[in-house]
């Protein structure tokens, strides 16, 4: 399944990584929730994540940016592990007429979170 990380880099910028969810792997997670924005939220600015934890794209199609000025895009059935916690965080904004639907995972303290680089 095609992921990306968002991460905190030595110096606490936010960068992130291309990669894939490990196939049937079992996560501990703490709670879950959904969201979706209105229509006339169609950004959100700088902002690093709140807490470790996946955000799983259900509609709309979000394009990101990190601290270097590096995009990449979400689209649905897209997964994004946030953990740039320590950094000076990344924003994002929609593309397209959709609202953006997700559904967030919060992981547990330590978990692995099952993200494999692409090769």
């Amino acid at each position: 399944m095609k992921a990306y990380r968002l991460y905190t880099t030595t110096d606490g910028a936010s960068a992130f990584q291309k990669g894939q969810i490990k196939d049937l792997k079992h996560l501990q997670a703490e709670y879950f929730f959904v969201q979706q924005d209105p229509p006339e939220r169609r950004s959100f600015d700088w902002h690093p994540a709140p807490r470790a934890q996946y955000v799983i794209t259900l509609r709309g199609t979000i394009e990101f940016t990190v601290t270097d000025g590096t995009v990449f895009i979400l689209q649905p059935g897209d997964v994004l592990i946030a953990q740039d916690m320590g950094s000076t965080g990344h924003k994002w904004q929609m593309i397209g007429d959709d609202s953006w639907a997700r559904t967030y995972i919060v992981l547990k303290e330590g978990e692995d979170d099952g993200f494999e680089t692409e090769v």
